[in-house]
């Protein structure tokens, strides 16, 4: 449990000081752990709602936030969301199989993995 903790500080810690998503940091710790797949992707997704609030939350008090340009790109967000969501149950369905989203996954950390550095610098 104390480790799981320390890995939840260090995770939140980077992500937030590197500009990283949480589902970059914290998706392939917990698959590393042995936590299933669609567990994983779920846990990710749920502690990025507060960060993301967070951040939404300090543009609004700040004035800095285009509510319907935001309205618009959370509305498109929201339907592609859903879905890839729907999209990738069925694959996962016909297959059989939870390594689509492993592989998913996987390939979303090592496309962060390049871009943050080159972006970043």
């Amino acid at each position: 449990m104390i480790k799981l903790l320390g890995f939840s500080f260090i995770g939140g810690w980077v992500s937030g000081a590197l500009g990283l998503g949480g589902g970059s940091i914290f998706n392939p710790l917990f698959l590393s752990m042995g936590v299933p797949p669609k567990v994983a992707s779920a846990s990710g997704m749920y502690m990025i709602i507060f960060s993301t609030g967070a951040s939404t939350m300090i543009y609004i008090i700040n004035g800095m936030l285009d509510i319907s340009y935001g309205m618009w790109v959370g509305g498109f967000c929201f339907i592609g969301t859903f879905l890839g969501m729907h999209l990738l149950n069925v694959v996962m369905k016909k297959l059989n199989r939870q390594s689509p989203l492993v592989m998913l996954l996987s390939f979303i950390f090592i496309i962060s993995v390049i871009a943050v550095p080159i972006f970043g610098a």
